[in-house]
């Protein structure tokens, strides 16, 4: 019995091409805490043009990312690189 959902449904090849995007945005964000250091949430996203990657990619690529290890939250709205991601 199938079901009807107003939503367009995804394949493996848009999983795909999303990892692809989240991966380069992590990149991105990680990049910047490693020039600048720890920034709140607003700075990074002004300096990386985030208002432009899509609705919602901005916060989920922030939570992503501290799941990850990628880097970590620091206090209210602050990130910085994780303390173990320095690895050499």
């Amino acid at each position: 019995m199938s079901s009807y959902t107003p939503f367009p449904s995804t394949s493996s090849r848009d999983e795909e091409e999303n990892e692809w995007w989240l991966r380069r945005e992590l990149s991105l964000i990680e990049n910047l805490l490693r020039e600048e250091g720890e920034l709140d949430r607003d700075t990074i996203g002004e300096r990386l043009g985030c208002k432009y990657w899509g609705p919602l990619r901005f916060r989920h690529a922030l939570k992503e990312g501290v799941k990850r290890g990628v880097f970590e939250k620091r206090g209210r709205n602050r990130y910085a690189i994780a303390s173990d991601s320095f690895k050499t």
